[in-house]
């Protein structure tokens, strides 16, 4: 039933995007990054919508030696070659896709959007609390996941918050690592930007329970409100663009940021 108003939706946006300024499709912004989620919100399971703490400027950003760096990004040049892909696609996609829906739409919308994008994913994050005996937790987004459809309009405003309940956000990489899976190699995956082999296959069985997908299709889910979607990318990239003015090696300082969030992520209790 929503899938044509969405589709026309989106055609609108790629043909506006179209007409946007060259200044803001093609800009030059320094090193070869990568479309990321920093806060990873890319990452699967990070949340780009937490504004307290932003891991991409943690001063402790490396590893300890390069036989840690070896062992964790075995496949570094061919990482390299993709980070670079994605930087393509950034600039002459997602930018100004991005920078578009910004001028179409103003900053309070865009944040209640994130939020009921947000709020719908709640059910991937009840399934994952459920899976590691979580039942406080998932008592605790059920409640924020229905207060927040009902008087939160289905989480344009975060009623929850306002009753002292969180949402929270977890994911199946979570739910396999603190089952005693290890990460595996760190990736960069064509289009969608840094990952792990843990992490990659968690977010596919994330994206099975994910109502959105179903929702809106999974190609319409994942431009949307996906880990790289425009929604998401507009909440992070300010802070990506101060962290690759900043970054002698960009693709190491992502590569840091991701793996700590990860981390701090998965020992969250």
């Amino acid at each position: 039933m929503l899938h044509t108003p969405i589709r026309t939706s989106i055609h609108l946006l790629l043909i506006l995007c179209l007409f946007a300024s060259p200044g803001v499709a093609f800009a030059e912004t320094g090193a070869s990054p990568d479309s990321v989620n920093a806060s990873f919100d890319g990452m699967p399971g990070g949340s780009a919508f937490q504004d307290d703490y932003d891991p991409l400027f943690d001063d402790d950003l490396g590893f300890e030696g390069q036989e840690d760096l070896e062992e964790v990004d075995p496949f570094e040049k061919t990482n390299r070659t993709m980070f670079k892909f994605n930087r393509g696609v950034d600039r002459f996609f997602w930018d100004p896709l991005t920078a578009t829906y910004r001028f179409l739409v103003p900053a309070p919308l865009r944040k209640g959007l994130r939020r009921i994008f947000v709020n719908g994913r709640a059910p991937v994050v009840l399934v994952n609390h459920a899976l590691q005996g979580r039942v406080k937790d998932a008592a605790e987004t059920l409640g924020s996941f229905l207060l927040n459809s009902t008087a939160g309009v289905g989480g344009l405003f975060d009623a929850a918050a306002a009753a002292g309940w969180e949402l929270g956000e977890e994911d199946f990489g979570q739910t396999l690592a603190r089952a005693g899976v290890s990460s595996g190699p760190y990736i960069v995956v064509p289009v969608f930007g840094p990952n792990t082999v843990r992490d990659g296959f968690g977010s596919i069985v994330d994206l099975a329970f994910d109502p959105l997908t179903y929702l809106l299709g999974p190609i319409q889910g994942l431009l949307i409100s996906g880990p790289d979607g425009f929604t998401r990318k507009d909440a992070t990239t300010d802070n990506l663009e101060a962290l690759e003015e900043s970054s002698v090696d960009f693709y190491a300082a992502l590569r840091s940021a991701y793996l700590q969030t990860r981390a701090a992520q998965v020992n969250d209790d």
